[in-house]
Formats: C-alpha cells, structure tokens, sequence
C-alpha cells in the first residue's frame, strides 16, 4: 500500500522518501562495502507504538529511525544461522526534523541511516551521536 502526500503540509509519498532512503544506503555501502549483508530496511510513515513503548520514548521525543537485531559486535561465531537485522526509518519524524532543524529531508535521511549502521555495529547511542558529529566535520577528532 502506498501513502499519498499531503499537499496542504508539502509531505512527500512514501515511495519519494524510499528514493532518499536508497541513496542513503547505497553511500553508506560505497563507504563500507558489505556492512548492509543480511540487513533488511524498511520505511514506515510513523513508529510503531509498540517501537515507542520498548524504547520508552517520552510523548515530545521523536524516533527518526530503528535498529532491531543483534549488534555485530555482539555476535558469536557459534551462533549459527541469524535471521536478519532491521532497519527502519519513519518518514514524518523525519520530515518534521528537517523542517525544525532547517535542514534537508536528504541530508536528515543520509545522518538516519549512518546512525542506525552505528548500532548495528554495536556502538551505543551516545557512541553513534560522537560517529555523527566527526563524521560531519569531516575529521576523526
């Protein structure tokens, strides 16, 4: 099923939002080839309740993006067959970010998909916020 935009608050279709997800990803897999092996990633308009309620998000708090699965760093050779990791992006936390942060839906999307890889590597939230900000300025500071 696809959702229509809303001319009235400039949204864009999920579809349109998939397309900057894809570029997202296909730069994150030029930088690390393979990081995305056994990743599926998927876009949804808004969080789930449920996503909300494990992460315990409190009502003013927005969760542009999702990482479920066992960190990378985490994993044992033992463990055999995994089924794979998920990452998710939310489309109007994201536009609404954008739209606060005055910044581009492209620039808000690509920052959502290197933070999420972040986790899935094992680095923590705090962790994965430092990643951003070096990984901005350009430096490894």
């Amino acid at each position: 099923m696809s959702v229509m935009p809303n001319p009235d608050r400039g949204d864009m279709g999920l579809e349109a939002f998939e397309g900057l997800v894809t570029c997202a990803l296909e730069e994150l897999e030029d930088a690390f080839p393979g990081i995305l092996d056994n990743v599926a990633v998927c876009v949804e308009c808004e969080p789930r309740r449920a996503a909300r309620g494990v992460l315990s998000l409190k009502r003013n708090e927005s969760l542009l993006g999702l990482y479920e699965g066992i960190p990378r760093a985490d994993r044992s050779f033992n463990e055999g067959w995994l089924l794979p990791d998920k990452i998710t992006l939310f489309l109007r936390p994201c536009e609404e970010e954008a739209d606060d942060e005055r910044r581009s839906l492209r620039d808000i999307v690509r920052e959502v998909v290197w933070h999420e890889a972040a986790h899935l590597l094992g680095l923590d939230e705090e962790r994965a916020y430092e990643a951003e900000r070096r990984r901005r300025s350009g430096g490894n500071k």
